[in-house]
């Protein structure tokens, strides 16, 4: 009785499916070429482009900007509270004239 082996998975380093991504893209080789050369499926092959693609998206995507204030001072400024150093200022008015003779 004959047992069927069972095939083995291969592993492809990124520099690999990079340098192959990169000699289709610049048109240097074929999808078919390619596939010949790695004995690997065009569907394997399209793959690697489209993670390579999302990968790139991903990397020159603009990232959040940072917000210019902080939260404490957002909230201060949308609810439209009063100027905070005017209290400060009445303060100051309210020293001076007690100073003054």
């Amino acid at each position: 009785m004959k047992t069927a082996k069972k095939a083995q998975r291969r592993f492809f380093d990124p520099h690999q499916k990079i340098t192959a991504v990169l000699a289709v893209w610049t048109e240097r080789r074929t999808t078919s070429q390619i596939c010949r050369e790695l004995c690997i499926n065009a569907n394997l092959l399209n793959r690697w482009q489209n993670q390579a693609m999302e990968a790139m998206l991903v990397a020159l995507s603009p990232k959040k900007p940072r917000p210019a204030l902080n939260s404490r001072l957002e909230r201060l400024i949308t609810k439209n509270l009063p100027d905070p150093t005017a209290k400060l200022q009445q303060r100051l008015k309210a020293i001076e004239k007690a100073k003054a003779p």
